[in-house]
């Protein structure tokens, strides 16, 4: 086992502590040492480093009827970090405000131009505007090098090998099924300690985000999950974004399936499927099948299903489970689970927060700390 340094082991506390207070929301002492396994003394000594430096408040609950003493909850300084959170889809870039406890605020959104330098020249002007930004974050519908904020390859726009640079601000770019699977995996326990999940997002394209061993894989050239591009139809003639044919995504993305894009397709499709139209349980046969091939061959125990299928009536994911369960390997469909997305609207821009969260926030205060 790799001894642990005591400045590292001071730094794995700090970390320890902010994600903890950070997923609880608000959290007494008493319940922060329980859940950290922590010693009194070194909550305490942590807790007054980290309030000192404003990253975390002491606020004062509401005991409406009880009597005694309050305490007092941790939550973290909202005003500890400012996020510009850039979700850039096929058809519409939607903008938020990002801060540090996890909340977030809808900005305005604009139609997704042809050229990556429009969407600089529109945040060039919203910073112009917007005080105190720390951080821009980008949700990218394609292949992102997140170690330098490189767009390798968007297939629905075209966009290759451009390196996001804005002057005087932090960037943050990453692949959208990545960044909704982080969001899940922020927000719920089961999924954070799962050896495998899956975050499936359905758009314009179809793409997924692994959770493999506690962390997202993004594969040694950030392709990984690209299984919108494996071969699904042998003879079609369709051509991909990609440039192949046969691929799963020229046929089930919900435009290639449902027609003309809409702003308010899981509406849309929702309704369908109360009224039972037949197109989408024909779509259900067709995606249930796609889905086999990714829970046999990584065997994921949490199968999240996001995107424009967000936010749809619960027997659509009951239906789908069941479709899968019925095809999957024996041992694989055992420990299979489908669940809709937590967020029906906006997983790309709270997954691109919490990102930043976790590769900036954290370590900058550790840093700043020591």
């Amino acid at each position: 086992m790799k001894k642990i340094l005591h400045s590292t082991m001071k730094e794995n506390n700090y970390s320890l502590i902010l994600r903890t207070i950070f997923h609880n929301r608000s959290i007494e002492r008493v319940n922060l040492v329980k859940e950290t396994l922590l010693s009194p003394s070194t909550i305490t000594r942590c807790v007054a480093q980290l309030v000192d430096n404003d990253v975390i408040i002491e606020t004062t609950p509401s005991q409406y009827g009880k009597i005694g003493r309050r305490a007092l909850n941790l939550e973290i300084n909202p005003n500890a970090l400012k996020v510009l959170l850039v979700d850039i889809g096929a058809q519409r870039i939607n903008y938020a405000i990002g801060k540090a406890n996890g909340d977030i605020e809808k900005l305005e959104y604009s139609k997704t131009p042809k050229k990556f330098e429009n969407i600089l020249e529109e945040i060039h002007s919203m910073l112009g505007y917007l005080d105190g930004i720390d951080v821009v974050a980008f949700s990218v519908p394609g292949m992102v090098n997140v170690e330098t904020d490189t767009i390798l390859f968007v297939p629905s726009t075209g966009w290759r090998d451009i390196k996001i640079e804005i002057p005087g601000k932090i960037v943050y770019a990453d692949n959208e099924a990545n960044l909704g699977m982080i969001a899940e995996a922020f927000h719920h326990e089961e999924i954070r300690k799962s050896q495998c999940s899956v975050f499936v997002t359905v758009r314009e394209g179809f793409g997924t985000g692994l959770w493999i061993n506690g962390e997202i894989f993004r594969g040694p050239s950030y392709t990984a999950g690209e299984f919108g591009h494996t071969t699904f139809d042998l003879h079609s003639s369709k051509k991909c974004h990609c440039g192949n044919t046969g691929c799963l995504e020229s046929i089930i993305s919900i435009s290639s399936f449902f027609g003309k894009p809409s702003s308010e397709w899981s509406k849309y499709i929702n309704e369908l499927f109360i009224s039972g139209d037949k197109r989408v349980h024909e779509y259900l046969d067709i995606l249930s099948r796609a889905l086999v091939n990714i829970v046999n061959s990584l065997n994921p125990e949490y199968l999240i299903v996001g995107g424009e299928l967000s936010g749809l009536d619960n027997r659509f994911y009951k239906e789908l489970e069941k479709l899968i369960k019925g095809r999957a390997l024996e041992h694989s469909a055992e420990t299979v689970k489908v669940l809709p997305s937590t967020f029906t609207r906006d997983n790309y821009l709270y997954g691109a927060l919490y990102a930043v969260i976790e590769e900036y926030l954290i370590p900058g205060v550790i840093e700043k700390i020591k």
